[in-house]
Parts: C-alpha cells; structure tokens; sequence
C-alpha cells in the first residue's frame, strides 16, 4: 500500500505533528513497537507523507488494499464526501455532543475519514485510524490527534488502551465483523463504551412503522405524506451518492447481534423514530454499548 522505511525527512514529520508519545503495537503479534519495528516477529512498519502505516501482514485481509485504493479515488475527487449521506453539521455535533456524555481521557476513532467529528472533539488524547492516507492527510488539518493508517480487524494499540471508542458508518465496511469487533473489546477498558453507527438494510416491517411515525401517528401529517410520495425517486435511484465498498449489510437485530457475541452490553439503540428522535437517517442506527468483562 505505499509504505516505506522510516526516513530521517518522515521522523522530523513525526514529530512536528506529535506522534512520539502515542504508543503503538505490532497489529500481527501485539508486541510493542519500538521505532515501528517489532522486535518479536520481525515486521518493520513504514510512513507514508508523515502517518503511521501500521497494516497485518494476514493474507485473509489484503481486500484492504483495493478499499484503501477506492476511498483514495474518492477523497481525491470530492470535499465533504458524506454530508449528502447525513454526515450533516446538525449530525456532527449531535454526535460529538453524545461522546462528550462519556468520561474519557483516551478516545479511539476508527474510520475517522476527512476528520470532521474529531476536530469537534475537545475531552481526552485522540487517536485515530483510516484505510485512506488521502482522508488522514486531511484529517490533520484539523485536529491534532495521532492518526493511523490501519484495519480493524488488526488495531496497532496495547489492550485497554482506550476509554471510548467510536465508529461511525464503518461497521457494514468491515472485512470480519467478529474480529473487528474482538479487536474493539481488546483494546477497550472494562467499563468503557463503543458507540457505534451502522447503516442498516430497514425490513419491509422497519419502512412501514418508520412513514407511519413519520406522517400517520400519533400526529397526522397527511400534507407531508402527500409531499413525500410526489418526491420519492425512482427505483434504484440515489443521486448524488458516492458509491463506496460495501462488504456486508445488517438489519437492526443483526448488528446488535455482531456487538452482543462480545462482552460488550448494548445499554441504547438510537434511531430517528424513537424519542428523542436525533437527527438520523432512518437507515442510520446508533449502538451504544459498555465493555463488561464476563465472570
């Protein structure tokens, strides 16, 4: 994926954006890294335009070097990348407000793209991961937290790392929900939250009871329904949309399910419907869950 050797130009770039104090580990062995070099099984890890390259070396997961292409394609070509697709200024400070509800003094996001939510984030050491050296370049423009080029499925950080950690439309890009999911348990303390949002494939059931909250009960709003129906487009058709990746799609129950075979507790679902109806999308779910160690 472009990596190199650590250079001298790369280690002056290190250190003027402050990555010397985030600790990393081998995303393979999980031996701590001394320089990006893993004294355990021998893997040296690269920088590329002054960003960690920290990547498994685990066949199973090479598909991340065409996802990591194609959102290089994407960031390259388009500013604000997701706000069409509800990554609004209303949903990012909805969502910065709801991690603000959480202490924390060490706070992972992965799949942080152009680094919008980080830069609204003001509690704890941000860390930070992506696929796409193009969204990181961007990202640090605007916040100063220590940003990875890395896959879930293989987190470069030391067990119970981080007191939150949050994921937001990444779920459903994940190449092995189960191990992405083991590695977000690892590297969370007992007691700690991941707040997690997926887009959801809505059963025919979900569509229904969504339009009729929506213009039906328990306010009619027969106008809006009337406007709705003339607006809808046609079959297939989501203009404007960035055509992404996508490796598996859940349902509601589904992606509750991938959280809950972990000693994660799911304590909230949040979803445009339900009171207090945040500003969602109605295929957009919010899990919030604590990391509970089992006995």
């Amino acid at each position: 994926m472009g990596a190199h050797r650590v250079g001298a130009g790369d280690q002056i770039l290190i250190e003027e954006i402050g990555l010397p104090t985030a600790v990393y580990v081998c995303p393979d062995c999980k031996t701590l890294l001394l320089d990006l070099s893993c004294s355990a099984c021998g893997s040296q890890y690269g920088v590329r335009d002054g960003i960690p390259i920290l990547l498994p070396s685990d066949p199973r997961f090479r598909a991340a070097s065409g996802i990591a292409a194609a959102y290089d394609s994407i960031y390259r070509g388009h500013s604000n990348v997701w706000e069409n697709q509800g990554r609004t200024p209303q949903f990012l400070e909805y969502f910065s407000s709801l991690l603000g509800r959480f202490p924390c003094t060490r706070f992972l996001e992965i799949g942080c793209g152009e680094g919008l939510l980080l830069s609204r984030l003001v509690k704890g050491e941000k860390f930070a991961t992506d696929l796409s050296i193009e969204a990181l370049k961007r990202a640090r423009k605007t916040t100063s937290a220590h940003l990875t080029v890395a896959l879930a499925e293989r987190l470069p950080f030391p067990s119970a790392h981080f007191d939150l950690i949050a994921s937001v439309g990444v779920m459903e890009h994940f190449l092995d929900i189960d191990e992405a999911t083991s590695e977000i348990c690892r590297t969370l303390r007992s007691g700690g939250y991941y707040v997690a949002l997926t887009h959801v494939d809505l059963t025919l059931w979900n569509r229904l009871g969504q339009k009729v909250s929506d213009y039906l009960f328990p306010r009619p709003r027969l106008l809006q329904l009337a406007r709705w129906l003339r607006a809808r487009p046609g079959p297939g058709t989501k203009p404007g949309l960035v055509k992404q990746p996508i490796q598996h799609r859940y349902t509601i129950r589904e992606a509750k399910a991938c959280l809950r075979r972990y000693p994660l507790r799911v304590v909230d679902v949040l979803r445009a419907r339900r009171p207090p109806r945040p500003p969602l999308d109605p295929w957009a779910v919010i899990y919030i869950a604590e990391r509970r160690d089992r006995q």
